[in-house]
């Protein structure tokens, strides 16, 4: 019977994969949690495998786990179920009570109810509760998750960003904060309560729980806290706005600082110096002397020419139940301890006891932070028409707007599906495509026949095409490859890396390099007349000179 109920579950996968326009299929377990992904069943086990973005390999769950499947079908709207009667329902809420015995229910219910930490993942499209597994330090920089009812655990792919709340047992000794400690905030997303000793145009020298005497730069600050408010403060955003552009007779000596008072009003200076009762800054090539008691919060102004990019690692950033925050790359779970490397900290190790939540992803302090601060970067004044360039008749950009288009294509580290190393610098010389798909997009699979005869017609052997598949297996991307009968380079981007890199969050995803490997068109998804757009960015590559 189990046997059988694998086979029907498997051909009613298959069925709602018809209608398929990516991993839409999203399973529900017994516990309340649920994962999307696209699905298979094992007929000889019974697991249902479903293979997540968000995991490096598939989840494998037995039936009796599952309380349902649905699949929201973009043609008709609906969502299909599959449950069997509630009569066949047991108490658990599992759909396959009758096929199980009462041992492997007991099983998994015990599992849930272990003392190690309870612990919740959260991201797009995955709840799942589990834990996270040790990582030996030799093989830093990866998130392993259990889930609570799935066969195995995975490592969390490397595109991915989210956040793992850790709930009870908590430490309860944690450590008083010392008297008339408050925050600093790093441009790093670091945080901890400190005791201010002095401060000038050059940074902070401070004391924090565990440190003695640090100095920092005013090029890694972020924020320090004078006075602590008891709501927040009440900046008005126009305001902000008005003080974060910088006048063009201000270009050459921009303000350095944002000083915030208690009641949220703002002014932009020059810190030259913290004493005991004020601050004193410069204002307008005026010194004045500022009440200490008044100023909530000084911001330092970074240009954006200076300000730090989005890392292309993937990292965690740790939010401990004594109030500080950590980023940390070169990271590792050891014995249940979280350990790495931070800007702020240098090596950091905390026992996952001691954390209250940990995001991760390129830019996890992003996720983890309501600092609206982090965003304060200032901006020079626009230029009146009148003195701008005159207009050219350079012909009009194709495709989407892309913060890549005019920069050096970014490189990547992937393998061919041969398994052999592809090197992207190599085709400088050549115009390359760069073409993003997956066996369960329909559209990718299209443009890739599509774009297929563009190329013979426009460019022929003077095109380097490169179809890089996204996250699949192997097999999957050789069977697409052949039914579609394309000659391109197929790159296995595994991890889901050079997508990022890319900033391709959807498919189809096509992005066109001059032979300088400049970045010169970007085609998405939603870029209607796509094989149009496609064809006239190549001509136009092609007419520029050599």
């Amino acid at each position: 019977m189990r046997i059988g109920f694998a086979v029907l579950l498997g051909t009613f996968i298959a069925a709602q994969s018809l209608f398929a326009s990516g991993p839409r299929m999203r399973v529900w377990l017994v516990d309340g949690g649920y994962v999307d992904g696209n699905l298979s069943c094992d007929a000889t086990t019974g697991h249902i495998i479903c293979n997540s973005s968000m995991f490096a390999a598939p989840l494998q769950f037995d039936a009796g786990v599952v309380q349902s499947i649905t699949k929201k079908n973009t043609i008709f709207g609906r969502r299909y179920k599959l449950r069997l009667p509630e009569s066949k329902q047991n108490e658990f809420g599992s759909p396959m009570r009758a096929l199980f015995p009462r041992s492997f229910v007991a099983d998994w219910r015990r599992s849930l109810a272990s003392p190690s930490l309870a612990m919740q993942l959260d991201c797009e499209g995955v709840q799942l509760a589990g834990r996270l597994v040790d990582r030996p330090s030799k093989q830093t920089g990866r998130l392993v998750w259990q889930t609570a009812l799935s066969r195995n655990a995975s490592a969390i792919a490397q595109h991915s960003q989210g956040e793992i709340t850790i709930g009870s047992p908590r430490r309860e000794d944690v450590s008083e904060e010392s008297e008339g400690a408050l925050p600093i905030v790093f441009r790093s997303g670091d945080a901890v309560n400190a005791n201010i000793e002095s401060m000038d145009a050059g940074g902070v020298t401070a004391r924090w729980s565990g440190q003695g005497e640090v100095r920092v730069k005013g090029a890694d600050l972020q924020s320090v806290t004078l006075t602590k408010v008891t709501k927040p403060l009440d900046v008005d955003l126009r305001d902000l706005q008005r003080m974060l552009v910088v006048p063009r007779a201000q270009q050459d000596s921009p303000p350095s600082h944002l000083v915030v008072s208690v009641t949220g009003d703002l002014l932009r200076c020059n810190v030259l110096e913290l004493k005991s009762e004020g601050l004193v800054v410069e204002v307008r090539s005026r010194t004045i002397e500022l009440p200490r008691d008044r100023i909530a919060k000084i911001v330092w102004l970074h240009p954006q020419s200076e300000s730090l990019s989005t890392s292309d690692e993937f990292l965690v950033h740790a939010v401990l139940v004594d109030k500080r925050e950590v980023t940390l790359r070169d990271f590792a779970i050891e014995n249940q301890k979280l350990t790495g490397q931070s800007r702020a900290f240098a090596e950091f190790e905390v026992p996952l006891s001691d954390i209250k939540s940990i995001h991760f992803g390129r830019d996890p302090a992003a996720q983890a932070s309501d600092r609206i601060e982090r965003d304060w970067v200032i901006e020079s004044a626009t230029v009146p028409m009148a003195y701008r360039d005159e207009p050219t008749n350079k012909a009009p950009a194709l495709g989407v707007a892309s913060t890549l288009i005019g920069k050096a294509a970014p490189d990547f580290d992937l393998k061919t599906i041969e398994g052999e190393s592809f090197d992207l610098a190599s085709l400088k010389g050549r115009v390359v495509v760069l073409d993003f798909w997956a066996s369960w997009s329909a559209p990718s699979l299209q443009g890739l026949s599509d774009f297929s005869q563009a190329i013979l017609e426009v460019g022929g052997n003077d095109v380097a095409w490169v179809a890089i598949n996204l996250e699949e297996s192997g097999v999957s991307a050789s069977r697409a490859i052949e039914r579609v009968s394309v000659d391109a380079a197929v790159l296995m981007d595994v991890d889901g890396d050079a997508a990022y890199l890319y900033q391709a969050k959807s498919l189809p995803h096509t992005v066109i390099l001059d032979r300088r490997g400049v970045v010169v068109t970007v085609i998405d998804s939603s870029t209607s007349k796509r094989l149009e757009v496609f064809r006239q960015a190549l001509q136009q590559v092609f007419a520029e000179p050599k």
